[in-house]
């Protein structure tokens, strides 16, 4: 299921244009699976010898390092801030072609920290040398922050948990999405 997801997103998103090497992962509610999701869509695509970053964004309640068991001490929090440089891209052994940059230490406002110019920044020059950079986020229903970095990627796959996700939350957020001009490139459904 996840290399058929791959494969839709290389059709539909990442066609080697350099302004569509971002994806953002979003979902309404919290616990639907966007950080697992985002994980293995990255492993995936370092798998098919793309050159794949996984950032993770959601720096209320992260997760990507406690996935990967790295330590969560200098992350994209201090990269936007400026107290962190390259040094905070950590490879994943295993995976050649795999990098994970975690969130961080919590800052007080995290919504303010990736609306600030240096994220976008930082994506772009990412863009560069990454083809694929995918973007986890905290769930819509804490605040601003996903619809923020999908903004900033410029597209959002939507995650919606079986039997928990209310369809009327997913059409607002995809319709919040659409009014902040991300694209909406599909809806996963998450069945555990």
């Amino acid at each position: 299921a996840l290399r058929a997801l791959r494969s839709q997103l290389l059709l539909r998103w990442f066609n080697g244009n350099v302004d569509r090497r971002a994806i953002s992962i979003v979902s309404a509610g919290r616990k639907e699976g966007r950080s697992y999701l985002a994980a293995n869509l990255a492993v995936v695509f370092s798998q098919l010898g793309e050159r794949t970053l996984l950032i993770d964004a959601d720096l209320r309640n992260p997760r990507q390092h406690q996935l990967f068991g790295l330590a969560n001490r200098a992350g994209l929090s201090q990269m936007i801030t400026g107290r962190a440089g390259d040094s905070a891209v950590e490879r994943v052994p295993a995976l050649m072609d795999l990098s994970v940059i975690t969130a961080g230490s919590a800052p007080p406002n995290p919504q303010e920290l990736l609306s600030r110019a240096s994220f976008s920044n930082l994506l772009a020059s990412l863009g560069n040398r990454y083809d694929v950079i995918i973007v986890d986020t905290p769930a819509a229903e804490i605040g601003a922050d996903a619809q923020t970095v999908a903004v900033r990627t410029g597209a959002a796959l939507l995650v919606a948990r079986q039997n928990a996700s209310y369809i009327g939350d997913l059409q607002d957020l995809s319709d919040s999405l659409h009014h902040a001009t991300a694209a909406v490139v599909g809806v996963v459904m998450n069945s555990f």
